[in-house]
């Protein structure tokens, strides 16, 4: 059960009080609307092994070496892999992406991948979103005749791996100023600090900003802090995906029917992001690669197509694993435990995550869901109900897990088969010994009162504030005493619900994806006078409507 709290006014105009309930001062105000690529770019020699790393690319340039960079499959790893693997093709060297298949390699580097490497001669690595925890794998490749170089932006573990350059704003050594960025990001500062100690003959001043639209699809879908330099590189990415200057991007948005010139954040993180993820929950991870990196426009169309048809095969398989998840907890006496765990050895790894997110939205329980990844290692996706902490739970129930890791709210893990059997009890004793208990009412923020009548304006203050995301959320609003004019179903499923709203002589639009009118705290019925809690944003027009979250 939620409430909602109106936040105390800070400022009587409406764009001040957001930054300042955003911790945003008064002297920070025009810095923070107005994100510059020179001021907001830090030093990229502050980071830890940077001047070694570019040495040593350096070297390799001048010997001719065969290069790789292993990316992660995710929507941070692939455009970072992408960017970083275009750009040292620009500056001279031959380079091979590998991306590891998430279900018959699973997350990392492998010995196996590292063979394959090192048979086609390459003598360096450069890792993209991964390798601050690799202590075995880089020794490996040691043995093999291959260098590491480490970007990443991963935690700092007890154990660093001896990479001949580990290159992460987290490490405790670390001298940046900023340690949100993403794991294309780092890549990024790469980029710099190549450019700035050996920019390639023809290679303009400046040029390197055309790489921005990759670097910033991850920072959006990364979940890192949308402040300092990356709001910078987020909004910097944003104006250069609206010039459609990437083929593959250009061809993807027009299939999507999104306007480029309009391109939002919500477009890359609810239908873009969705898309590269598919690919490799698909095994099919080159396919986003190959989409980011083409140049050709039909070349482009093809790829676009393709990448859709896999994230429709990703939305049926997703579709038919919840309808057999449903029908196992239908079967379940769900007040005997706190805990939701299940799984099939059938189950696809890669789309729990996306299951487990709908369970806890049907159950409002904490979610732990299996699969097999390949052989006899069964991996899973856990998402929280928001009164468990996920790595402490996982962390307290012992050896249970092999691997786990993750944040508060969401995780990932992998066991042996044989242990799957007692993961129930082995989470419940957990859950019970750390004290966990349901929130009985979950106090939601809101940062003002509005009438429908301001939102125009509001509309417009808004996109200065943009691009939201972690540490700068969408603005919640909440419009008292409207009346809801008229409602429909829409979709081809039916399955999303319009509003129109009157409040004074104003009339909005409103809207809520996957939602019917049993949905919200009031059941919405025409003609009746309510309270819509909501975000603004622009319609397919370009006109402001609500994004309704909830109804009183």
């Amino acid at each position: 059960m939620r409430s909602y709290r109106v936040r105390e006014r800070l400022h009587e105009e409406l764009l001040p009080h957001l930054l300042l309930a955003r911790g945003v001062g008064p002297a920070e105000h025009e810095d923070f609307l107005h994100p510059d690529f020179v001021r907001d770019s830090h030093d990229p020699f502050l980071l830890p092994d940077m001047g070694v790393a570019v040495e040593r690319i350096r070297l390799a340039k001048e010997k001719g070496e065969k290069v790789a960079v292993w990316s992660d499959y995710d929507c941070d790893g692939i455009p970072g892999g992408v960017m970083l693997a275009e750009f040292l093709r620009t500056y001279g060297l031959a380079i091979t992406h590998y991306i590891p298949h998430r279900h018959k390699e699973g997350y990392g580097l492998n010995k196996e991948g590292i063979d394959e490497l090192a048979e086609a001669g390459n003598t360096l690595m450069i890792t993209i979103d991964l390798g601050t925890t690799e202590v075995e794998a880089i020794e490996y490749a040691k043995t093999k005749g291959i260098d590491t170089i480490v970007t990443d932006h991963h935690l700092e573990p007890e154990v660093l791996p001896a990479a001949l350059a580990l290159i992460n704003p987290k490490l405790a050594k670390s001298k940046y100023p900023f340690d949100g960025l993403c794991g294309a990001g780092v890549a990024w500062k790469l980029v710099q600090a190549i450019l700035l100690k050996d920019r390639p003959a023809g290679f303009a001043e400046g040029q390197e900003k055309w790489f921005l639209d990759l670097v910033g699809i991850a920072t959006l879908s990364d979940m890192v802090p949308l402040v300092g330099e990356n709001r910078m590189l987020a909004r910097n990415g944003l104006l250069v995906m609206r010039r459609g200057r990437r083929p593959g991007i250009a061809a993807l948005l027009k299939l999507l029917r999104i306007s480029a010139h309009t391109l939002t954040e919500d477009d890359i993180t609810f239908m873009v992001s969705p898309r590269i993820n598919a690919a490799s929950r698909m095994d099919s991870p080159q396919a986003a690669a190959a989409l980011l990196a083409a140049q050709g426009e039909d070349e482009s169309k093809t790829l676009a197509a393709e990448l859709n048809r896999i994230n429709d095969m990703r939305k049926g398989l997703v579709a038919a694993t919840v309808k057999e998840v449903n029908k196992r907890v239908a079967g379940m006496d769900l007040t005997l435990s706190p805990i939701i765990v299940m799984g099939n050895p059938n189950w696809r790894p890669g789309i729990l995550g996306l299951v487990a997110n709908k369970l806890v939205e049907a159950h409002g329980k904490t979610v732990f869901l299996w699969g097999r990844e390949g052989g006899d290692t069964i991996r899973g996706s856990c998402r929280s109900d928001g009164t468990v902490n996920i790595v402490e739970l996982m962390q307290s129930a012992g050896d249970a897990f092999g691997h786990f890791g993750g944040h508060a709210a969401s995780g990932g893990f992998s066991l042996e088969e044989e242990r799957v059997h007692t993961l129930p009890a082995r989470l419940n004793d957990a859950y019970t010994a750390l004290g966990f208990g349901t929130a009985a009412v979950v106090e939601v923020v809101v940062d003002r009162e509005l009438s429908l009548a301001e939102l125009p304006q509001a509309h417009q203050s808004l996109k200065q504030l943009a691009p939201f995301g972690v540490g700068n959320e969408k603005p919640l609003f909440i419009f008292r005493g409207t009346t809801i004019a008229s409602t429909r179903m829409f979709g081809k499923a039916q399955d999303h619900l319009e509003v129109q709203l009157e409040q004074g002589g104003a009339r909005v639009g409103g809207i809520a994806f996957f939602s019917t009118p049993d949905s919200f705290s009031k059941k919405v019925v025409a003609g009746e006078r309510v309270d819509v809690v909501g975000h603004v944003e622009a319609d397919w027009r370009g006109s402001p409507r609500i994004r309704v979250v909830d109804v009183l």
